[in-house]
C-alpha cells in the first residue's frame, strides 16, 4: 500500500480535468453523505486494547469506515485454517481475534469495517518467514520470477518483496477460498484488494508460467509464429515472439481471480462492497502491472476504486481523482491520501479538492503513522476541526440496492410458478 507512489510525469492522463485551487479543506463545504475511511495496518491492531482505540479515535474524529489490514504477507489477522496465525500476534491470547473484535467494536460504534487483504505480496524481509506452513516455505513453487528466473523479499525501489504467480491455478484457489473464507465468516461490510497487480512488468516469468502461456498459445499460433518460437532458443520465446499476446494474457489472470471472488461475495451477500487500492494512474497499472481496473469497474467486479493518489503535489491528486471519477461513473471513487508524508492541512487541501472531483469519500493511508502508533491524535485533531468537522453518513451503492430489488422480484416469481405447479 504504503509503497505505491506514483511517479508524477505519469499522473497527467488524456483527458485530465483542469480543476481551481482550493485554499483550504475547510472551502468545501463537506457532504452529508461520505466514506470517510482511514487504512489501518495490522500492527495497530495487536491486542483487545489496541482495537479499542482505533475505533474510539476513528469515531470521535467523524470517520465512518475502518478499513482493517487482516491478510499482510501471506498470513492472517483473524482465525484462519487456510494461513498461519500473523507472528505479530505471538504475545496476544491465542482466542483473541483482531478482525472479529474491531468488527464487533466497530459495528457497536456505528462504524463499517472492511477487511483489507494484500493479494499477491506474500513476504517481505531479509530472513524468510520461520512457519514451514507459511507459502514461502511449503510452496515455493508458487513465488513469481524474474526474467533472469530470480526472486527477492528484501524491498527495493522497484519491488515491494515475493509476490505469487497470478497466473498459478493453485494460487488462483487458494487466494479465492481465503478471500471467501473471510467474507463469509465476519460480519464484515466490504471485502478490499490490496497489491493485487504484478510486481511490474518485470514479473512473472516463472518457468511454469512461461509454460502455461505457451500453452495457451499453441492452438492459436499461426505458421510464422511457429517459425518465430523455433527460432528463438530462449526460455522467453513465446514472450519474445508473442508480446501482445503476453500483456493481454498476463492481466486475464488478475482479472479472473477479482472477478470470481467478486461474483462469490456477491452472490453469498449481496450487501458487502468490494473495493481495490490501486496505482491512480490507469494506463500504469494496466500496462505495467496488469492492474486493469477500469475493467473490473466495467464488468461489475469493484463495487469502488480507492486510487493510491500519494502524490504531494494536490494538482496531481485533483487531476489523477477526477480522471478515476470519470471512468466509474456511478461506482464510487474513494481518494486514497498518503497522509503519512503530508503535514494535516496538505491532507486538508486534498480532501476538498477530491470533493470538489466528485470522489463519494476519502481513504487516509494510515492510522499508525499519523497517529505515532496511536501515541499523538494531534492529526486527527486538525482533521476533525477542518474537514471532518460534522458527521457524515456512508453513501449507498445504488447498484447494489437494484441487483437485490432484482433478486428479491425474481425469487417471488419462482416462488409463485413452483406454487402454482404445485397445486
Amino acid at each position: 500500500m504504503k509503497f505505491a507512489v506514483l511517479p508524477l510525469a505519469a499522473a497527467a492522463v488524456a483527458g485530465s480535468l483542469a480543476l481551481a485551487p482550493i485554499r483550504s479543506g475547510a472551502s468545501v463545504p463537506a457532504p452529508a453523505e461520505e466514506m470517510r475511511g482511514i487504512w489501518v495496518v495490522c500492527y495497530s491492531l495487536n491486542s483487545p486494547q489496541a482495537v479499542r482505540n482505533v475505533v474510539h479515535e476513528a469515531k470521535i474524529h467523524h470517520f465512518n469506515t475502518l478499513f482493517v489490514q487482516v491478510r499482510s504477507r501471506g498470513d492472517a489477522w483473524y482465525a484462519s485454517e487456510l494461513e498461519p496465525r500473523a507472528r505479530g500476534l505471538a504475545s496476544a491470547p491465542r482466542d483473541f481475534d483482531p478482525l472479529r473484535s474491531v468488527v464487533e467494536e466497530g459495528h457497536r460504534n456505528g462504524l463499517k469495517v472492511h477487511a483489507w487483504l494484500n493479494t499477491y505480496l506474500t513476504w517481505t524481509g531479509k530472513t524468510m518467514p520461520a512457519n514451514p506452513d507459511h507459502i514461502m516455505n511449503a510452496h515455493p513453487d508458487w513465488i513469481a520470477r524474474d526474467r533472469d528466473n530470480h526472486f527477492q523479499t528484501v524491498e527495493t525501489p522497484t519491488v515491494e518483496g515475493a509476490f505469487v504467480q497470478p497466473s498459478n491455478p493453485e494460487v488462483q484457489d487458494h487466494l479465492f477460498r481465503v478471500f471467501t473464507d473471510v467474507a463469509t465468516r465476519y460480519n464484515v461490510d466490504g471485502i478490499h484488494f490490496d497489491f493485487v497487480r504484478y510486481a511490474g512488468s518485470g514479473y512473472d516469468f516463472a518457468g511454469s508460467t512461461l509454460q502455461r502461456f505457451a500453452r495457451y498459445m499453441e492452438p492459436k499460433m499461426s505458421d510464422a509464429g511457429r517459425a518465430a518460437v523455433r527460432a528463438d532458443a530462449t526460455r522467453m520465446a513465446y514472450v519474445h515472439a508473442f508480446p501482445n499476446e503476453w500483456n493481454d494474457w498476463r492481466r486475464v489472470q488478475v482479472t479472473n481471480l477479482v472477478g470470481r471472488i467478486s461474483e462469490t461475495v456477491h452472490a453469498r451477500k449481496p450487501w458487502v462492497q468490494v473495493s481495490a487500492a490501486v496505482f491512480a494512474d490507469a494506463r500504469d497499472a494496466r500496462t505495467e502491472r496488469g492492474q486493469d481496473w477500469q475493467t473490473w469497474l466495467d464488468e461489475g467486479y469493484l463495487d469502488a476504486i480507492c486510487p493510491m493518489a500519494y502524490s504531494k503535489d494536490t494538482n496531481v491528486v485533483a487531476r489523477q481523482i477526477a480522471n478515476a471519477v470519470r471512468v466509474a461513473g456511478e461506482k464510487h471513487v474513494y481518494a486514497g491520501i498518503g497522509s503519512w508524508r503530508l503535514s494535516a492541512a496538505d491532507t486538508e487541501q486534498k480532501i476538498a479538492r477530491a470533493r470538489a472531483a466528485g470522489a463519494k469519500g476519502v481513504n487516509i493511508f494510515s492510522y499508525g503513522d499519523v497517529t505515532r502508533d496511536g501515541r499523538n491524535m494531534s492529526y486527527l485533531d486538525a482533521l476533525s476541526r477542518t474537514s471532518f468537522a460534522s458527521r457524515a453518513g456512508v453513501p449507498p451503492m445504488k447498484w447494489r440496492e437494484r441487483s437485490l430489488r432484482e433478486q428479491t422480484r425474481s425469487d417471488v416469481k419462482r416462488g409463485d410458478r413452483s406454487g402454482t405447479k404445485d397445486e
